[in-house]
């Protein structure tokens, strides 16, 4: 023996608990198989067993004979009891050599397995391979993609949770009574013909009391398992539908199994022949297994088919639930018309419950968690948190609207199969949750508006804030779960809450009132309900704030009649800037005037309910005839400056130095038209009015005559 075999035999030694001669033994006796797996051309595994002994039994059956025995083998055969053990080695080099005697430890790969095979699978498989793979770092994955990945991980999780429930199911499934080995021995007759089994009772004592008190503990334990369990969490998903489906078809394959054996043949044939007590309930309960364990076969066929589609009620978002809800629903539909079992309007009704309560539980997931992580729902940012929460309410409106066109797409056909289930059961809980979620949209939506109101520092209004952050200070104390809709407590709480908040706005509706009580500009006014629209939503706040549209606009008529007027009065002799020309100093009142009442008009034409009201008409008539007397105004005063410039550039031809006539003097000959030509020039220019060009000549010579002028 090497270090190969050495450490082969260690591993079974600590395995089996077995001495090492007894593992030595064995090794040296079967050396050959050993060589031949531990290079790379022979089997890759070999097994290690430890049971009794297996011979065949009367009815052919392979029992266990004897004490346990270590055994060897390229082959696992079958474990016989629940003691019975193997230790299994697994080549898994690439190396040409095969199994090197300084690295076993890194060349094989060992593990242990007992009579319950699929609970060693689903113990490996959720004990070691599932933590191992997702706690792979992405570089260890190489070029796999990070989506593929991410599938693969949730469907091994998957799988290892239905390995689970099987083997569950199987540790609680019905084990029936065995008969007394001895006593089988005594009234069965060999050779059956066909595998058909004989016996005789004639001759053994008090054989056909045990059979019959065998077959009445069948008949107990049959019994209980043929009810079907109407109890289960009220909040369960779809998937304990189909969970309690295979649990019951492995109970009814597991007892159907039990039944094929040896043994219970034996004692239906004594039961029979012994005419016992129970029969005549067993043949009953015998067509009743049949028929539950054909229910059960074909209910989880049905909603095996329907699995993929509820998927997204557990993983998915309430966008994805509700683009799939289509393909939900005609699958549904689909079940509903041709299953055989699961037809009736109990079933249906149950189903669309529970696809209804994981719908409600995947809201609250979606609404609980921030980016992957719990966070308590006054913690959260108020915008994402509203979004989600209105995505409940689409999701539900949009599965009772698909429901609905579903059904009426059955009722097309009279004849077939319709959606005649209780809309109360299958709808009333969602209805329940998202009378819930409105009130937790209208509480977080009065906290979005008051943290605005805070983050814009407005002038007078830090009391108010500091009222409302105390009413959700004591609101946030409440112990209880904001998204159980079964807790009352929270609807009283909730009425404190507005009735405070009520208070709290009519405060701030007296202080929005005395904002605008003390502004005189109409254009000071809308900048001011700007801003406080941009922050206030709730509805009442929201109409206030559209009435003082009203009252701004009235006063803007009366704005507009003070400028008719300032203009009437003004239009011969306008107030001008210091040092301004006639003409820009004309033309700067006329816009001064525009502006005035322009701005505010451009901000009223975008509220559509003010400029359609009868009481607009007449602001907007006197709103357009001073705008366009303004707008003459200053066509008039433009139009005359232009006609003007050839008359005021005709002093450039005059003499440039005159004598006077009376005292014989030599005078500067330099028009002052020319200089006020070019200010007129400049000023329209920078005021954005079109100036011709004749005068952009003149104003581009503007150095060359100011140098002639004072050179001369």
């Amino acid at each position: 023996m090497d270090a190969r075999h050495r450490y082969i035999a260690t591993i079974v030694e600590d395995a089996f608990g077995v001495s090492g001669g007894m593992v030595d033994a064995v090794v040296g006796e079967h050396m050959d198989l050993l060589n031949n797996f531990l290079s790379p051309a022979g089997p890759r595994t070999v097994y290690f067993m430890y049971q009794p002994e297996l011979r065949e039994g009367p009815g052919g059956d392979l029992v266990p004979y004897g004490g346990k025995l270590l055994t060897i083998g390229d082959k696992l055969k079958a474990l016989v009891d629940e003691t019975a053990k193997a230790v299994y080695f697994i080549r898994v080099t690439q190396s040409k050599d095969g199994v090197s005697a300084k690295t076993p430890e890194l060349d094989l790969c060992s593990g242990e397995v007992n009579a319950q095979g699929l609970e060693c699978f689903q113990s490996t498989l959720q004990e070691l391979y599932g933590p191992v793979l997702e706690n792979m770092t992405h570089r260890m994955w190489g070029a796999a993609k990070k989506p593929a990945v991410d599938e693969l991980v949730a469907f091994m999780n998957k799988f290892g949770e239905g390995l689970e429930k099987a083997v569950g199911s199987l540790r609680t499934g019905i084990k029936l009574e065995k008969p007394d080995p001895k006593i089988v021995a005594e009234v069965e007759i060999p050779g059956g013909a066909g595998g058909a089994v004989s016996v005789n009772m004639e001759h053994a004592r008090g054989a056909a009391g045990h059979f019959s008190d065998v077959l009445d503990s069948w008949c107990m334990a049959v019994e209980g398992s043929l009810v079907q369990d109407a109890s289960m969490d009220s909040d369960a998903g779809p998937r304990s539908e189909f969970e309690y489906w295979r649990g019951r078809q492995a109970t009814f394959n597991g007892l159907t199994e039990q039944l094929k054996s040896h043994e219970c043949k034996v004692v239906l044939a004594a039961a029979t022949a012994s005419r016992a007590r129970s029969l005549k309930k067993w043949r009953t309960l015998d067509n009743q297994i049949t028929d539950a364990a054909n229910e059960a076969k074909d209910n989880v066929k049905y909603l095996t088919a329907l699995e993929k589609y509820i998927e997204p009620l557990y993983t998915g978002t309430t966008h994805t639930i509700i683009d799939g809800l289509p393909s939900l629903l005609n699958n549904v539909k689909m079940m509903h018309t041709i299953a055989r079992y699961y037809n009736t309007s109990e079933r249906m009704t149950t189903l669309f419950g529970k696809i209804t309560n994981q719908m409600i539980t995947n809201c609250k997931q979606q609404v609980m968690y921030e980016d992957g992580k719990k966070v308590a729902l006054w913690d959260q940012d108020s915008d994402s948190l509203l979004t989600r929460l209105e995505g409940a309410l689409l999701l539900n409106e949009a599965y009772q609207e698909h429901y609905k066109a579903t059904k009426q797409k059955l009722e097309a056909q009279p004849k077939g199969k319709q959606f005649d289930f209780s809309e109360n059961q299958i709808f009333g809980k969602f209805e329940l949750f998202c009378k819930r979620i409105q009130k937790l949209i209208d509480v977080f939506s009065t906290v979005r508006q008051f943290s605005a109101l805070g983050d814009h520092n407005l002038e007078g209004m830090q009391d108010l804030i500091a009222t409302f952050f105390s009413i959700v200070e004591e609101f946030r104390k409440k112990p209880y779960d904001l998204l159980d809709y079964t807790k009352n407590q929270f609807d009283r709480d909730y009425l404190e809450f507005n009735v405070s908040i009520h208070e709290l706005e009519t405060a701030l509706q007296s202080f929005i009132n005395a904002s605008f009580e003390n502004i005189m500009s109409t254009e000071h006014a809308l900048n001011l309900l700007k801003q406080f629209q941009a922050v206030l939503q709730r509805d009442n706040l929201k109409a206030d704030l559209d009435s003082k549209y009203m009252v701004i606009f009235h006063n803007y008529g009366l704005d507009l009649e003070t400028v008719q007027k300032l203009y009437e009065k003004l239009k011969q002799a306008p107030p001008m800037s210091r040092n301004s020309p006639p003409v820009a100093g004309n033309i700067k009142w006329a816009r001064q005037l525009l502006r005035r009442i322009e701005e505010p008009m451009r901000k009223f034409q975008a509220n559509k309910n003010i400029m359609t009201t009868k009481e607009s008409k007449k602001i907007i008539r006197t709103y357009n005839k001073v705008a366009r007397a303004l707008i003459e105004f200053e066509t008039l005063w433009h139009y005359a400056w232009t006609k003007s410039i050839d008359s005021a550039k005709a002093g450039l031809n005059a003499t440039l130095i005159i004598r006077h006539p009376e005292n014989d003097k030599l005078y500067v000959n330099f028009d002052r038209e020319i200089m006020q030509l070019i200010r007129e020039t400049k000023c329209l220019q920078r005021i954005g009015v079109e100036v011709p060009d004749s005068a952009k000549m003149v104003l581009l010579q503007e150095a060359k005559f100011k140098d002639r002028k004072s050179v001369v």
